[in-house]
């Protein structure tokens, strides 16, 4: 079932943990709708998701994308409550200072400068 954009807040509070086990990404808005959301994410390091997630701090990080390996850390995960409580408060507090307005504000004005500049 497709979930409206504005409807995504709600399911993701649901969520014990997202899980994205990605070969190929960029940054997926989903990471930061969910960290947005203090829900912990467990991703393949791919694209900038190292940049974004720093493994037991603000989300976890795969090892591996085979499934069995997978499915072993999101039992263990979901046995860590303190662990992923932690790592939801570090995630959310990541992306509201950090992905903010005025934080985008901030990096589009450096970006231009540096175009007229150069």
């Amino acid at each position: 079932k497709w979930v409206p954009h504005k409807e995504l807040p709600k399911f993701l509070n649901e969520l014990k943990l997202l899980v994205l086990p990605s070969a190929s990404e960029g940054l997926p808005n989903i990471v930061l709708e969910a960290m947005a959301c203090g829900t912990p994410v467990l991703a393949t390091p791919v694209g900038a998701i190292p940049d974004i997630i720093k493994d037991g701090e603000t989300g976890f990080l795969l090892q591996s994308e085979d499934p069995k390996h997978v499915s072993e850390k999101i039992v263990v995960l979901l046995k860590e409550s303190d662990l992923l409580e932690k790592v939801s408060k570090n995630a959310h507090r990541l992306v509201q200072e950090g992905f903010n307005e005025e934080e985008s504000i901030k990096t589009w004005q450096g970006i231009l400068k540096q175009l007229t500049t150069n």
